[in-house]
């Protein structure tokens, strides 16, 4: 089985076999370029999935020192201590990404975002999005090539880029790269993103916590009367809203019935749905099996399509979809057997649900 990118595993075995071809062994010149020009030296930097941390290296140099390294390997952290030995080792952080916490002025993004599955593309920009302070800043380099399953590197383009970012950031500056090493010349984007402030109490909540809590409880009910004569069924939830969505259908149907329930984590690139689907569990694992597909919003209906297609694949004795939120403008022939409410919405508003600690609240943008 391929181990996937966003694995610690992936890339730790990478940099102990020396593969580690998208290191140009230097700060890349439009990095180097934008450096140069900053004038404020107090700036708190954040490097994620650094790598050898070229560009961090010169930053230090630069004299920028509220400086924080990260990667989920722990091998070139150790190679950029020994080349950096006065740098901060408090500062030189082995994590995930997504699990790092903290406030910055400026995100530097070297080859980091093509590395990542483009399943968690929006997940990055979110994350962000959450570490930059107000009028921070995501700066670097985008790969401008399609987009590919043989990454890593993974490829994409200016539209769909701009569909990932375009909630969460203004964009300063975005272009082609004039200053690109030769190899990747004519393939690379340079971008400045400003963090956008969304005012959330200018949104509009359509469902609040108590009223979630509620609508899960009554769909998990809907679940358990449609398939009363099952000792098991599967809740698959498409990443990351649907499969949260779907866990807490679990709670609750294991405590109203005695129904076994299995959760499958459906991965599909939201921004092209052309891109494989792939799930935690293997076919023979839900084949001949009630199954529901769970997503917390039923927008163009692409997402579900898509989903459902893969599934047809097996045999299955039931099938139905499960959604939180279920918009009336769908562009595919997809319905939700199960939804918590259904709204009559235009093409430009946006709903979003936000899966808290300790609440979940739908809004309407």
């Amino acid at each position: 089985m391929k181990t996937e990118s966003g694995s610690k595993s992936f890339w730790v075995d990478r940099y102990a076999k020396g593969e580690t071809g998208w290191d140009i062994g230097r700060v890349s010149a439009p990095l180097k370029a934008y450096i140069d020009q900053i004038t404020n030296k107090e700036l708190v930097i954040l490097v994620p999935g650094a790598g050898n941390a070229h560009e961090a290296e010169y930053l230090w140099q630069s004299g920028f020192k509220n400086l924080v390294v990260i990667d989920i390997a722990e091998a070139p952290l150790s190679l950029f201590s020994e080349r950096v030995p006065d740098f901060p080792k408090q500062n030189l952080i082995c994590t995930d990404f997504f699990e790092h916490r903290g406030k910055y002025d400026l995100i530097i993004e070297q080859t980091f975002f093509c590395a990542i599955s483009p399943n968690n593309r929006i997940k990055y920009a979110q994350k962000c999005h959450e570490l930059l302070k107000n009028k921070g800043k995501l700066v670097g380099l985008l790969f401008d090539f399609p987009l590919t399953e043989a990454g890593p590197p993974y490829g994409g383009d200016f539209n769909s880029y701009k569909t990932i970012f375009a909630g969460y950031f203004n964009f300063r500056s975005f272009s082609p790269c004039y200053n690109s090493i030769k190899p990747r010349l004519g393939r690379e984007l340079f971008f400045i993103f400003e963090k956008k402030i969304i005012h959330k109490m200018s949104r509009s909540v359509i469902l609040t916590n108590e009223e979630i809590t509620n609508k899960i409880r009554r769909i998990a009910y809907q679940i358990y009367e449609t398939n009363i004569n099952e000792k098991e069924i599967v809740l698959a939830g498409i990443s990351d809203n649907g499969f949260i969505l779907a866990k807490k259908i679990k709670e609750v149907l294991e405590k109203v019935s005695p129904i076994r329930v299995l959760l499958c984590d459906v991965k599909i690139n939201k921004a092209n749905v052309l891109d494989t689907v792939t799930t935690s569990l293997k076919p023979e694992e839900y084949r001949d099996k009630s199954l529901v597909l769970v997503d917390d919003v039923l927008n163009s209906g692409a997402a579900l399509m898509y989903a459902v297609r893969h599934f047809l694949d097996v045999p299955l004795k039931k099938f139905k979809t499960a959604v939180l939120v279920n918009r009336n403008h769908k562009k595919y022939p997809v319905k939700a057997d199960f939804k918590g409410i259904s709204l009559s919405t235009s093409l430009q508003e946006h709903i979003t649900v936000e899966f808290g600690k300790s609440e979940t609240i739908a809004y309407l943008d």
